[in-house]
């Protein structure tokens, strides 16, 4: 079966690009939505090509689309178990992209029936890939974060409120998880960290590293639930609406803080978006 062009307008006219003879097919899927509870989740474009296709060229689609990111995928791998996979921002390639490999993974089954046990991007990370009723679910090994009172320090004068602690990465991923003082929680009970305000400029110029605000609503084993959001201007994304990978980090976090081996994680973006894992033996699950 072939896929619609689903472009969903990334110009009042189609695009120059896609009369590109390389290109094989073009379409948008979403992730980590939930109309329940009023959550947009995340979109990708996804496009397949032939051959020659210049990192260049996906640069410009990238910068043409008016998705937060634009998935690469040669039409002669995607019917093998292993997969490249590239992903692009409308100003950079990205390093890692959790929603945008879903996407890519959910696209192919729902269209072909069939996706790459496999994806591995441009540093060779790998990005497996379990199929569900039908749904993909994407399968990452954790990375275990540090305290750092360097990362604190650095973003004191980023967020407008008080930081308990922080715990950042080595530079290879490049992120640090932030948590705050217990009045802020208090003080914002409702809206959590929607009402958190953020010097993006000084984020920019300050720290190196994606920086993840968190925030634990339920601690409850059964029906735990924890708050997010994603910035990343150093990369050229302000604010992410939905960040897959970044599960790679909270995970490990979670469970060392407070026993947590899965939990629900309600990214607080202006779309939304709801994410659900599953942590065991340094590997994380994310559906």
């Amino acid at each position: 079966m072939q896929a619609k062009d689903n472009t969903l307008c990334l110009t009042k006219r189609k695009p120059k690009w896609l009369t590109l003879r390389c290109i094989k097919l073009t379409s948008t899927e979403s992730v980590f939505y939930s109309p329940a509870n009023n959550l947009k989740g995340s979109s990708a474009l996804i496009v397949i090509y032939k051959i020659g296709l210049t990192s260049k060229t996906m640069q410009y689609i990238a910068s043409q689309s008016n998705h937060p990111a634009t998935v690469f995928l040669n039409q002669n791998e995607i019917t093998k178990r292993h997969c490249n996979i590239r992903w692009f921002n409308q100003t950079s390639e990205i390093k890692r992209c959790g929603h945008g490999t879903l996407a890519a993974a959910n696209f192919l089954i729902k269209y072909f029936g069939y996706c790459p046990e496999v994806f591995t991007s441009m540093s060779h990370e790998r990005f497996t890939i379990r199929v569900k009723k039908q749904r993909a679910q994407l399968l990452l090994k954790s990375i275990e974060p540090k305290k750092s009172e360097l990362a604190k320090g650095e973003l004191k004068s980023v967020f407008s409120s008080a930081i308990k602690a922080a715990y950042s990465t080595g530079d290879k991923n490049g992120y640090t998880v932030v948590l705050f003082n217990e009045e802020f929680s208090k003080d914002v009970e409702k809206d959590d960290l929607k009402s958190l305000h953020v010097d993006f400029k000084a984020l920019s110029k300050l720290h190196k590293n994606a920086v993840i605000a968190l925030s634990i609503k339920n601690k409850d084993k059964k029906n735990a639930i924890a708050h997010f959001r994603y910035f990343a201007p150093q990369f050229g994304v302000n604010e992410d609406s939905a960040t897959g990978s970044a599960v790679s980090i909270i995970a490990p976090l979670l469970f060392r803080l407070y026993g947590l081996n899965k939990a629900m994680l309600v990214q607080q973006s202006n779309s939304g978006a709801l994410l659900n894992y599953e942590f065991n033996n340094a590997k994380v699950v994310i559906y």
